[in-house]
C-alpha cells in the first residue's frame, strides 16, 4: 500500500521572495479513499481481478481517471484501479493561466496578498471553497488561497470542498463587521434588512442577519411542481445540506422570515431553510398534509446512496427533450445519465437501453441509486426511467410542466407503469 509519507509536494514556501512555484513536470495528484473494504483490481472492470482491498483515509498517487475508475499508482502491479465512487482527490496539480497572480491569506479579494504567481508554474491545490470559487493550497507552511479563474489542472473538478478553514469563518466575521457598520451608518436595526439586500452577492451568514421571528401560527404552502429543498442553511450552494425534499402543496410551520428565505419546520421536527418565492404565506391554524410527501434524506441508504444526493440538487430543472445539461434542461434518461456521469459512469443514453445494465433488482429490495425504469405508452417496453431514492420515492423528469420531480413509486400512475428496476453499484 502506498501511503505517500514523502510524494514530492510542491511546497510554495519560497513564493514571496521569488516567483517560486515550480514549472517541474507534475507529480503530486493525489487520492484518499472515503470507505473502507474497497477492491483493488486489476482492471478498470468489476470482472477484473481483485488485487487488494483499501479502507477509509489510504491515499495513492493517482495515474489517470477514466469513466468510473481511478488509475492509481500500486506497489508490485506498477498500477491498479479503484471504483471513482470511493475515491476523492485531496491533492491536484495545477498551472497558473495568468501573470501576476495574487496569493492571498484568505479565500476574498479583501485578504492580504502574501505573493505572486506567473503564467506555466505549478501548485498543488488540496482543496477549495463551497463555492468552488478560491482554491486552497500550501504556501510557507500555511494555507493561502488562489483565485479558480487563474489555475488550470486536469483533475480540479474532483477536489473536494474544504468545509472548516478559518480563513472562511473570518470572511464571515468580516462581511458581519461590515452590514453592522452600514446598519450603524444608516440610523439602526431598523435598517438592518436593507443593508443586507443592497449588499452584493449574499452569503448564509449575512442573510441570517436580516431573521426576524414569524407571527404566531404562521405557516406556509410550497408553491413549486417540482417540490422544495428543505436546506440546512440559506443557501442555493451545490454543497449545501439537503434535509428533505417538500412535495408541492406540503405545509410547513414557519418560525423566521428573513431576506429571501423562511426559517420553516415540516411534520417530522426538522427545521431548516426554503425559498420564500416558491411559497405562499398563511397565518391560522396549518392544514394537515394528507397526500403530500416530504421525502426525508435519512432514506438515502445503500452503495449509490452519494449520487441519489446528487440528483437532489435538481429538482425543477426544466424537461428538454434529448437534453443532458442538468441546469438547463434534461429529459429521463439524459437526468440519470448525467447524474451518474458526475461521477465518473457512463449509461446507455436511452431508457431502454439502460435497461441492458446493471443487475435486476426486485422492487422491495430498491436501494437510493437505483434506476427504476415504467412503460408509459411508448413504442418499446421500456419508455421512462428515474432513480430511486428510498422511503417509496424516486426522482425523474417527468414532463415539459414539471421538469425534475420527487414521486412516489407507489402512486396509481407509477404503479400502473412500472416495468423493473437495476442497480448500477454493487
Amino acid at each position: 500500500m502506498t501511503l505517500l509519507k514523502n510524494k514530492g509536494v510542491l511546497i510554495v514556501s519560497t513564493l514571496l521572495m521569488s516567483a517560486a512555484f515550480s514549472t517541474a513536470v507534475f507529480a503530486s495528484n493525489v487520492g484518499t479513499v472515503t470507505r473502507d473494504s474497497i477492491n483493488i483490481r486489476s482492471g478498470d472492470s468489476t470482472d477484473s481481478q481483485v488485487i487488494g482491498v483499501t479502507n477509509t483515509g489510504d491515499q495513492y498517487a493517482i495515474l489517470d481517471v477514466e469513466p468510473g475508475w481511478v488509475k492509481i499508482s500500486y506497489p508490485n502491479s506498477g498500477e491498479a484501479y479503484i471504483a471513482s465512487l470511493y475515491v476523492k482527490v485531496s491533492e491536484a496539480d495545477a498551472s497558473v493561466t495568468d501573470h501576476a497572480v495574487n496569493v492571498r491569506t484568505a479565500p476574498t479579494t479583501a485578504s492580504d496578498v502574501i505573493g505572486q504567481a506567473n503564467v506555466g508554474e505549478t501548485v498543488t491545490v488540496t482543496g477549495k471553497t463551497e463555492d468552488g470559487a478560491w482554491y486552497k493550497v500550501s504556501y510557507n507552511g500555511q494555507d493561502a488561497y488562489i483565485s479558480a479563474d487563474y489555475l488550470g489542472g486536469s483533475y480540479l473538478y474532483l477536489v473536494q470542498a474544504d468545509k472548516q478553514t478559518e480563513t472562511k469563518q473570518a470572511e464571515t466575521k468580516t462581511a458581519e463587521n461590515v452590514i453592522n457598520q452600514v446598519i450603524g451608518e444608516m440610523g439602526g436595526a431598523a435598517v438592518e434588512a436593507e443593508a443586507a439586500v443592497e449588499a452584493p452577492k449574499l452569503t448564509a451568514e449575512d442573510i441570517l442577519l436580516t431573521f426576524q421571528p414569524a407571527e404566531k401560527n404562521t405557516y406556509a404552502i410550497i408553491n413549486s411542481p417540482g417540490g422544495l429543498r428543505l436546506r440546512s442553511t440559506p443557501s442555493t450552494d451545490s454543497s449545501n445540506t439537503i434535509i428533505s425534499v417538500l412535495s408541492d402543496g406540503y405545509a410547513v410551520t414557519v418560525l423566521e422570515s428573513g431576506e429571501g428565505w423562511l426559517h420553516v419546520s415540516d411534520d417530522y421536527g426538522n427545521e431548516g431553510y426554503i425559498s420564500s418565492e416558491y411559497v405562499e404565506l398563511y397565518v391560522g391554524e396549518k392544514p394537515e398534509n394528507t397526500g403530500h410527501t416530504d421525502f426525508n434524506k435519512d432514506a438515502l441508504t445503500g452503495d449509490a446512496a452519494e449520487i441519489a444526493e446528487y440528483a437532489l440538487d435538481f429538482i425543477g430543472t426544466p424537461y428538454v427533450y434529448g437534453g443532458t445539461d442538468l441546469t438547463s434542461g434534461v429529459d429521463c434518461s439524459g437526468f440519470v445519465y448525467s447524474v451518474y456521469q458526475h461521477f465518473g459512469i457512463t449509461l446507455q443514453r436511452n431508457s431502454a437501453s439502460m435497461y441492458s445494465q446493471g443487475t435486476y433488482v426486485s422492487k422491495d429490495e430498491l436501494q437510493a441509486g437505483d434506476l427504476v425504469f415504467f412503460n408509459t405508452g411508448g413504442n418499446t417496453n421500456i419508455s421512462h426511467v428515474g432513480m430511486y431514492l428510498g422511503d417509496d420515492m424516486y426522482i425523474h423528469s417527468s414532463t415539459y410542466s414539471t421538469g425534475v420531480i420527487v414521486e412516489d413509486l407507489y402512486d396509481d400512475y407509477s404503479t400502473s407503469t412500472y416495468v423493473g428496476a437495476k442497480r448500477i453499484i454493487n
